[in-house]
């Protein structure tokens, strides 16, 4: 019997993240206006209790340019960083910048009212990816944390892209941007924090 490649036998730990939000992201899409409804972040609802929507609003797009930009930049993150954020890592940088990043909008941003997008969650992805590709690849790394820096100082300094929000029918929120990257980041010094700590714990022989 033929043996398959390394590199095929990897695929599934390799790409099980992205197909999984691939596929989920695509079918809130199609699930429309009741999806917007029940899962987006709205502050009113999460007051009263409904928790969820700090996990699921980052599901909900307003427009099909909006849903096709985001996956067209998850398949990149996912080109260039594919082996630090391959397996159970990814989920955790998901799992916690997704809530996280929605909770700092409740308690610090009480004027936004609404938010939808998966942006914020990739700007994490793409932040934690490059510092954890530190090592082997320190001028890919290098060059992603220059060009993303730049670009949410911009953002930050002139607001969004007029073009871009007409382009994707949607309004973008900076905010979302900088606190997704921020939480990224945070997810990376704790992990070499926690590492280090057991590194010095562990008895040597």
């Amino acid at each position: 019997m033929t043996r398959l490649p390394d590199t095929i036998k990897a695929l599934p730990r390799k790409a099980s993240l992205p197909i999984m939000l691939g596929v989920t992201l695509v079918l809130v899409w199609l699930w429309g206006h009741n999806a917007a409804d029940g899962l987006m972040y709205r502050r009113s609802e999460v007051q009263a209790g409904q928790f969820w929507r700090l996990f699921t609003a980052h599901w909900v797009h307003l427009s099909t340019t909006h849903l096709v930009l985001n996956l067209l930049s998850l398949g990149v993150v996912w080109l260039l960083f594919r082996n630090a954020l391959a397996g159970v890592t990814g989920y955790l940088i998901v799992g916690l910048v997704a809530p996280v990043l929605s909770l700092c909008l409740l308690v610090f941003h009480p004027g936004i009212e609404w938010y939808v997008g998966f942006s914020g969650v990739l700007h994490g992805l793409l932040i934690a990816g490059a510092l954890l590709s530190w090592r082997g690849s320190p001028m890919l790394s290098a060059l992603t944390l220059l060009v993303v820096v730049a670009k949410l100082t911009i953002e930050l300094l002139q607001g969004a892209s007029p073009e871009l929000e007409a382009f994707i029918h949607s309004p973008v929120l900076v905010s979302a941007h900088v606190y997704g990257a921020l939480l990224g980041g945070l997810f990376v010094i704790s992990r070499w924090a926690l590492e280090a700590k057991w590194v010095s714990n562990t008895p040597r022989r």
